[in-house]
């Protein structure tokens, strides 16, 4: 006779045998799940079991007992990339910190490829390290541990930024009364070779080389060989001759100044795109021959000198009038007429990847964009520099009207420089942003945007003064205000240093 199991809509129908059958089973079942002692083991989960993940990552200070080290270590962790950010107090030894590090119990830690036991095992953490957590099968967790000593609360603000918003490197530098006080470099150059950045690391300034292209203006104005009143284009302007002298209504008009201001009358990116009104005009063209083909089809949308429109390919002419006035490459007049002066050597014009500088970080794209996608040469003077931190902060100190630094031009000149523009209104100078909304004490800044590329920089009434430079650019709404929150908590801690 067959044993026969049949589903229908009203349940399970059973015949003797069947019956017979699944009490057999349950049986079998029962035996397979009962210990040698007859208590019933209970199911384990195989999550649990073979928890290797990280739990926790810290530095005690009563286990460290390190120098300065007052309370316990300021530790991020970036889950998206299995990267530890991790700062203790300055006068810490990076070279003998015990971390206490937990997971799942059996899981097994090696930091460097050493056994570590929690809390007892003494470590290297001057180099980046690797952590590695090992399941009792045999899989692993890995991270890289990126250590530093500093302060905490400019740190915490740093490591934040970089965790939100996909910042391989960064670099921080301030100024308080003029003498370099806080100088770090955090996470990578590289991410393929793991380069970790320093503060001598060069970084792309993006618009900030708008305010290096300002000083060597006044510069040549200082120097006899300039005036703000100079007229660029047409008969009797400085690049009649290359330029010519058919031109759109009112181009003849534009000054040296309202270029410096933002002022120029012109509307649109004639530097950036080779487009306009759908034809690819410019494609191909230098600066001039880009300013060509502007100043001759291109109508002005403001008289000049009357509105603030930010205009990238007015800066681009700049750096050729400096070149045409100077009888100088910009680079080679920038770093012997202007910071020659201040002792800053190490700032230049940037390439392309294949011609990064040895101490310059890689940049790194977002969000569709191309890192390496600009011109470098075509933008020098608008945003093509290269500087590190400390250099900056040189930079600032020589044009600050302070005493213990002697600044590079006069103080009618620098007053000239940071008298805002009746065009702005009031929140543009010559090469800076004027009368912040927010932090009021701000005398003068400058931020910086292109594609793998992120700065920022201000000088105070208070004395401070600080740059912050990235290797990469993320474009949500609120990345740049994170950028100014960065420089404010730097302000608020840097003078307690």
């Amino acid at each position: 006779m067959k044993t026969v199991l049949s589903f229908t809509n009203s349940g399970l129908h059973e015949n003797k045998w069947s019956r017979f059958l699944l009490h057999s089973l349950f049986a079998l079942l029962l035996v397979v799940s009962v210990s040698s002692c007859g208590a019933i083991k209970p199911v384990e989960d195989p999550e649990k079991e073979n928890d290797y993940s990280l739990h926790s990552f810290s530095f005690d200070a009563s286990i460290n007992g390190a120098a300065g080290m007052t309370s316990s270590s300021l530790v991020r962790i970036n889950p998206k990339s299995n990267l530890i950010y991790f700062t203790v107090n300055e006068g810490s030894d990076l070279t003998k910190l015990i971390p206490t590090v937990t997971s799942g119990e059996g899981t097994r830690i090696y930091i460097n490829g050493a056994p570590v036991e929690s809390g007892k095992s003494v470590v290297d953490f001057s180099e980046t390290s690797t952590l590695v957590l090992e399941s009792e099968d045999g899989r692993i967790n890995k991270y890289l541990i990126c250590g530093k000593t500093g302060n905490r609360a400019i740190d915490d603000a740093v490591y934040n930024l970089m965790i939100r918003y996909d910042i391989p490197g960064v670099s921080i530098s301030a100024n308080v009364d003029e003498e370099l006080a806080y100088s770090y470099g955090y996470g990578f150059a590289n991410t393929v070779t793991k380069e970790r950045v320093t503060p001598n690391h060069l970084f792309r300034l993006a618009s900030i080389s708008k305010s290096q292209t300002a000083l060597c203006i006044m510069t040549l104005i200082e120097q006899g060989k300039l005036k703000l009143s100079d007229r660029l284009f047409g008969e009797g302007g400085i690049f009649e001759e290359e330029l010519g002298t058919d031109l759109v209504d009112g181009a003849e008009n534009v000054t040296v100044q309202n270029m410096l201001e933002h002022a120029s009358g012109w509307k649109g990116e004639h530097i950036f795109s080779n487009y306009i009104n759908g034809s690819a005009v410019l494609r191909g063209k230098d600066v001039l021959g880009r300013m060509k083909y502007v100043v001759q089809n291109v109508p002005l949308t403001y008289q000049p000198g009357t509105r603030y429109s930010y205009y990238n390919m007015g800066y681009g002419l700049l750096g050729e009038v400096v070149k045409k006035i100077s009888g100088k490459e910009y680079e080679d007049f920038l770093r012997e007429d202007v910071y020659a002066k201040a002792g800053v050597k190490d700032i230049w014009c940037g390439g392309d990847q294949f011609h990064r500088r040895e101490n310059e970080v890689v940049y790194y794209s977002q969000d569709g964009r191309d890192g390496y996608g600009n011109d470098m040469e075509l933008i020098q003077s608008l945003g093509g520099l290269i500087a590190s931190g400390p250099e900056l902060m040189k930079v600032m100190a020589s044009i600050d009207y302070g005493t213990k630094v002697p600044d590079i031009l006069s103080k009618e000149t620098l007053d000239v420089m940071y008298t805002p523009s009746v065009a702005s209104p009031g929140q543009y100078s010559k090469g800076w942003r004027t009368n912040h909304t927010v932090f009021t004490n701000w005398e003068n800044y400058h931020g910086g945007n292109l594609a793998g590329t992120a700065t920022l920089w201000y000088r105070s009434t208070d004395g401070t003064a600080a740059v912050i430079l990235c290797n990469s650019r993320n474009y949500e709404s609120y990345f740049d205000t994170a950028l100014f929150d960065v420089l404010a908590v730097i302000q608020k801690n840097v003078k307690n240093l």
